[in-house]
């Protein structure tokens, strides 16, 4: 999304006014990362795909949530195998003045890298740490499949006037997105006991577009074969559901 000034005053109207329209529920976005055309990190069989996982898990914490939570709103961004453009997916966020977007995505490095194990959570941040950058190319980079013309329509606005809206964005969103991000890490790392690599920030479109507290997880490598096992078993996916599931419902109840 180019960021103009039509864009700001767009974006300051949908800050400023979505506390009043939110009073009367809680409303979380579930976003299972990748889709359809895109498989995402691709595990030791070309069956094995992240995107399958994604949906998985995401539909097993929707689950707990409708069965547990009445008083909450559950929407997803895609509940079977469809590609969903990024600008998309923080769409529906934003059309539907959610409370919460929860990404959902594994995690992959390249064939003969050594191999890594662990759960990772992301904020947002326009200016990158450099351990962060090969997450943030990687899920940045679906926007390829999107199509001539695709790149300039995410393109940031580096102007002075735009940073200051981001600034100003940040500054009304970071605080509780690292609120659930710590929530979210913590449940996969003690009550999933999976190894934590911690809560990190990088420039990711999909939480660059969407106008509230949002998270992108990383719930594991793919290609690390003891957690790639681990990820296709529905005992796996089970538990990190439920831990997205805990961290949801504590924040809920925190608000």
């Amino acid at each position: 999304m180019h960021i103009n000034k039509k864009n700001i005053i767009t974006i300051l109207f949908l800050f400023l006014f979505p506390l009043a329209m939110m009073a009367d529920g809680f409303t979380v976005v579930l976003d299972a990362g990748h889709g359809g055309k895109d498989p995402g990190a691709v595990g030791s069989q070309r069956s094995n795909q992240e995107k399958n996982i994604n949906l998985a898990v995401v539909k097993e914490v929707g689950r707990l949530l409708k069965a547990n939570n009445p008083d909450i709103n559950v929407i997803y961004t895609r509940s079977t195998d469809t590609f969903v453009e990024l600008g998309r997916r923080a769409e529906i966020a934003n059309n539907a003045e959610a409370n919460l977007f929860v990404s959902v995505h594994v995690n992959a490095v390249p064939k003969g890298a050594r191999q890594v194990t662990g759960v990772q959570t992301y904020t947002l941040t326009l200016r990158t740490a450099n351990e962060n950058l090969a997450v943030e190319k990687r899920e940045n980079s679906v926007i390829s499949l999107e199509g001539t013309g695709a790149q300039k329509k995410y393109k940031y606005d580096d102007s002075t006037e735009a940073q200051i809206m981001w600034e100003m964005i940040q500054e009304m969103t970071m605080k509780e997105s690292v609120n659930f991000a710590k929530k979210v890490q913590n449940e996969m790392v003690y009550t999933g006991g999976r190894k934590n690599m911690g809560v990190r920030q990088a420039n990711l479109a999909v939480l660059r577009l969407s106008y509230m507290p949002a998270v992108l997880l990383e719930i594991g490598y793919i290609s690390t074969p003891s957690e790639e096992q681990y990820l296709l078993t529905t005992e796996g996916q089970n538990n990190i559901a439920k831990c997205i599931y805990n961290a949801i419902v504590s924040y809920k109840k925190s608000k």
